[in-house]
């Protein structure tokens, strides 16, 4: 009985710590509320550091405020005038959802306004192709925000912009992972997609150099551009003169 005891003790305690471990993640979990995450979103790069956590279910209520509002789960598209409003994460079957409402609603649009914490990257990268295929330009407006996938649908505009007080950030990309497949296989596969995004952004227009930004930033932060960074990578165009 002795003998039995001690595994059994061991057992106990090993199942005592996974429980405390659980309780420690959840914890930390929580700490992360939104409203511990707000501070600083739209700080200016000056006044806060460039990377900063990503939560790409929770969207700033307004520029500096501490209030968070939820992020839907898939893209909303509302006709304002000549603008589209695409806004909430980047769902699987986005770009789909995206080419039937314009079949249906097209007429009068001008540029897209872009108000998205991210998501699905091929789907981001198809919304850009029919952007640009339509002659779109791009816009994201003074408390929005366009983190992670969704900067592809910004490169997507003919014109872009990203106004004052507007956020544009990136971070590494997942691409999806079968854990069936040999270790190799799925390296070959993220190469893969990494090459359809460098091929589109090249495509676009844009400086090669953002994916060196994004590749740098873990999934569960975010890489805030600056201004002058969006221009140099030719993220934003320069207006027109006047």
């Amino acid at each position: 009985m002795r003998f039995l005891a001690s595994p059994q003790r061991a057992i106990r305690a090993v199942l005592i710590s996974q429980v405390v471990l659980a309780a420690a993640i959840i914890g930390l979990d929580l700490a992360r509320s939104p409203a511990a995450v707000a501070p600083g979103l739209f700080a200016p790069a000056t006044d806060a550091p460039a990377t900063r956590p990503y939560r790409p279910d929770r969207g700033p209520a307004e520029p500096g405020g501490p209030p968070m509002r939820p992020m839907a789960d898939r893209l909303d598209f509302t006709l304002d005038g000549d603008v589209l409003r695409l806004s909430g994460q980047i769902a699987p079957g986005d770009a789909d959802r995206f080419l039937d409402w314009l079949d249906e609603s097209r007429a009068g649009i001008v540029r897209v306004a872009l108000d998205s914490s991210g998501g699905s990257v091929s789907d981001a990268l198809a919304i850009g192709e029919t952007i640009r295929s339509a002659g779109y330009d791009t816009l994201v407006e003074a408390g929005s925000v366009c983190l992670s996938a969704c900067p592809y649908i910004l490169a997507g505009g003919v014109r872009r912009e990203a106004a004052a007080g507007a956020v544009v950030g990136v971070h590494q990309s997942y691409f999806g992972k079968n854990t069936l497949l040999p270790a190799f296989m799925a390296v070959s596969d993220v190469q893969q997609a990494q090459a359809k995004v460098m091929d589109f952004l090249t495509r676009m227009g844009i400086d090669l150099r953002l994916v060196i930004h994004a590749l740098r930033t873990p999934p569960e932060e975010i890489t805030i551009l600056d201004p002058d960074e969006m221009r140099e990578l030719r993220l934003t165009t320069q207006p027109d003169p006047e």
